[in-house]
């Protein structure tokens, strides 16, 4: 496991005490089970029908049931079987699914048709329905317990593992094993598994609760480990029919169900955080309430002030640092007082080496800046207008239409099953609107104020050359006619000769 995943999950881990304290009590539910017989002297398989349907008391903390047994003693002995057959079970599918998976999208071919047929038929059988089926034919127990949930469940991991393997398979680093005549054994465990780590951990976590659960369902429809001996969903099935004469019975076992899968599906999301990087997040007004107070959009704001003499961006002393407790970067600062302006007319460049926060500056003009990061201190004005008030539909109407962007890569910004027209007529349409007819004239306008010729306009992103491709996100950037263009380095990707075209090209835009 790498260096970045275990900051990265300790972060989370640290700075989220809902999570903390779930793992906690499941930690602890775990152990208890686990050391059952230090814990109590109860035997679960003992009976006494002189003390039927006790309620909860200090001799027996979770009651009896309708045999006099024990209900806490079951309860611990019955998840050493439950939580034993998730694991097992959990292995069986992530060692089975992940080679299945990885042998079919490396080697592709007879061996990836082969499989993937075999996936195909069983995914075709409803996973629960084909559980049963092999449990009955097999009888009761755990092992056939086991081989239940495990057959019918690596199918959908191999599948999912099959299509991260043919993505990783391409990567340079893989093909460059290849060609150092690497064995292919080799190439799969150093290469291609261990590149896996982060979706198989997320897979396994986020499923354990699907198997626990499954586990549970045979085990309440008798297909589970042979009575009188306990587990968790067993014991449900035995407390049915008394649930409401003595409702203890399926409380117990139905609460240590719910907080072990409750605590795997968010562990898992914690590893996938953990394994992407930063959590995911969206605008954090969405959920804003609107002030009844009349105020004017930011459009207004942006148009009354392009006839001022104020500057088009300012930054006054702006400070942005990792605010985000979860982040295992947090506290750190990425900008630190930058102040500038940037006038009609003027071109402004900023020089620094590779992660300086030219980006993140370029993020911050435009109000894209996310958690983990946030503007700390300074102002940021936009027309002369300060912009920490505006809202999302505000920075809506301003982006693309008064101010664009030009991104360091025109592939993140290029849809691949959108023809270039498409996406330039779209970004007029969405701010400007116009008749089709108006909007396939300007979309031919602009391709040919880029210097690209009209057929550009019926093809593909990945048809075109780097260069042309600039030149499309530039036309984009343009076809509305913004009074400020951010070019982020426009021209890193790009070799000699189309650096410099394409720096006249934005000297040129410029002078217009």
């Amino acid at each position: 496991m790498s260096d970045r995943f275990g900051r990265n999950l300790a972060a989370r881990l640290r700075h989220d005490p809902p999570g903390i304290a779930l793992l906690a009590i499941v930690a602890v539910l775990a152990g208890m089970c686990l050391l059952a017989p230090l814990i109590t002297s109860a035997d679960p398989l003992k009976t006494d029908f002189a003390a039927m349907l006790l309620p909860p008391s200090l001799s027996h903390p979770l009651g009896t049931d309708d045999f006099g047994r024990d209900v806490f003693a079951r309860l611990l002995y019955g998840g050493r079987a439950s939580l034993a057959v998730a694991a097992v079970a959990v292995a069986i599918v992530m060692t089975v699914g992940v080679s299945v998976g990885i042998v079919a999208g490396y080697f592709g071919g007879i061996a990836d048709l082969v499989l993937t047929k075999v996936i195909d038929v069983l995914l075709a059988f409803p996973r629960l329905v084909l559980a049963i089926a092999v449990a009955a034919l097999m009888g009761g127990g755990m092992l056939p317990l086991i081989v239940a949930i495990s057959a019918v469940a690596w199918p959908s991991y191999a599948r999912i593992i099959r299509a991260y393997t043919m993505q990783v398979s391409q990567e340079g680093y893989v093909l460059a094993a290849r060609a150092m005549g690497t064995p292919a054994r080799k190439v799969l465990v150093h290469h291609i598994a261990l590149n896996l780590i982060g979706p198989i951990l997320v897979l396994a976590m986020l499923d354990l609760g699907n198997l626990i659960l499954a586990i549970s369902a045979l085990s309440f429809l008798g297909l589970g480990i042979t009575p009188p001996a306990p587990e968790w969903g067993a014991m449900l099935n035995e407390g049915r029919a008394m649930m409401e004469l003595a409702p203890w019975l399926v409380v117990a076992p139905g609460t240590a169900i719910f907080l072990v899968v409750l605590a795997a599906n968010y562990f898992g999301d914690i590893i996938r955080d953990s394994t992407e990087g930063r959590a995911v997040h969206g605008p954090r007004n969405w959920l804003r309430l609107r002030s009844r107070r009349k105020t004017a959009s930011a459009a207004e704001i942006a148009l009354s002030g392009q006839a001022s003499s104020a500057p088009l961006l300012a930054f006054d002393n702006v400070t942005v640092d990792v605010t985000d407790r979860r982040s295992p970067y947090f506290g750190r600062r990425i900008l630190d007082g930058v102040s500038l302006n940037v006038r009609r007319g003027e071109c402004l460049g900023l020089i620094g080496e590779s992660g300086s926060g030219k980006s993140t500056l370029a993020s911050l003009a435009l109000g894209l800046t996310r958690p983990p990061l946030a503007l700390t201190s300074g102002d940021v004005r936009m027309f002369g207008a300060e912009t920490g008030n505006w809202i999302w539909d505000d920075w809506r109407k301003i982006r693309g239409n008064q101010v664009a962007l030009i991104n360091q890569d025109p592939l993140s910004a290029l849809n691949p099953v959108l023809r270039i027209g498409e996406q330039i007529g779209e970004t007029m349409a969405v701010h400007r609107g116009g008749s089709p007819a108006e909007i396939s004239d300007r979309v031919r306008e602009v391709v040919g104020e880029v210097g690209l010729p009209d057929r550009v306009i019926g093809q593909y992103p990945h048809e075109l050359s780097g260069g042309m491709r600039q030149r499309v996100v530039i036309a984009m950037a343009i076809v509305n006619r913004p009074a400020l263009l951010i070019a982020d380095e426009p021209t890193t990707a790009l070799d000699v000769s189309t650096q410099i075209r394409i720096l006249d090209l934005l000297a040129s835009l410029q002078e217009q």
